[in-house]
């Protein structure tokens, strides 16, 4: 069976499907970066929200911010201290292996000032944080993800040489044109396919006018030569 390359003879349904794969690379693309970028501005939001990361301490920085009680949470690591400030919620960071300087700091921001002591919470967490087990559905979504991302290419790589046949056998272009689309579809791809859909293959031609051939020019009444 020979396939109408002839858009105008196509059914509706078929030129609304060919919209739609049409459109869905530049609307895949459109959620695909807006997605990013929403979640960019997720997890910057979700930290400041928490702590915010101000730097390194030495030894002796940390244990003045502790004396001047501008420190209200330690938290201890096996080869670190995190400092969480009172003004700004900074998180500070202080390398710390050494028992003994441990327990120093440790003595200062426990001393009690004025009924309270120097520091409010301390957590000596000295074993390192065990990861939380990934969820379920975050492979599944990964997959899946990726999938819709490998069958969008596949399908942007199989509408241009469509489009390239189509305006290559469009009776209503001539041959610049048809040169014209044919180089807009290869460098403007799926931005130019969607103009060309509108134009060629939803639209219908305009008619017209027969031109008029071989019509006798009236009055003509010369006889013949006997």
């Amino acid at each position: 069976m020979k396939w109408n390359w002839d858009s105008c003879n196509w059914k509706r349904s078929n030129k609304i499907l060919l919209l739609v794969a049409t459109l869905w690379p530049v609307v895949y693309m459109i959620l695909f970066i807006g997605g990013i970028f929403l979640m960019m501005v997720f997890m910057s939001f979700a930290e400041d929200r928490d702590h915010r990361s101000c730097g390194y301490l030495d030894v002796l920085q940390l244990d003045m911010k502790i004396k001047n009680g501008e420190i209200k949470q330690l938290n201890l690591r096996p080869d670190e201290i995190i400092a969480i400030d009172r003004v700004g919620n900074c998180e500070f960071k202080a390398r710390v292996t050494n028992e003994d300087t441990r327990r120093e700091i440790l003595k200062d921001a426990r001393e009690i000032v004025n009924g309270q002591p120097r520091v409010e919470k301390i957590d000596e967490q000295t074993s390192r944080p065990t990861a939380a087990p990934p969820l379920p559905f975050i492979p599944l979504g990964f997959v899946g993800l990726m999938a819709v991302h490998m069958l969008t290419i596949l399908l942007m790589m199989a509408m241009m040489p469509l489009y390239i046949i189509l305006a290559v056998n469009n009776g209503r272009l001539d041959q610049t044109m048809k040169i014209v689309w044919v180089v807009l579809l290869c460098t403007m791809g799926m931005f130019a396919m969607p103009v060309y859909w509108y134009l060629y293959v939803w639209r219908k031609p305009t008619a017209k006018p027969e031109a008029e051939s071989g019509a006798q020019t009236p009055g003509d009444n010369t006889p013949a030569a006997a």
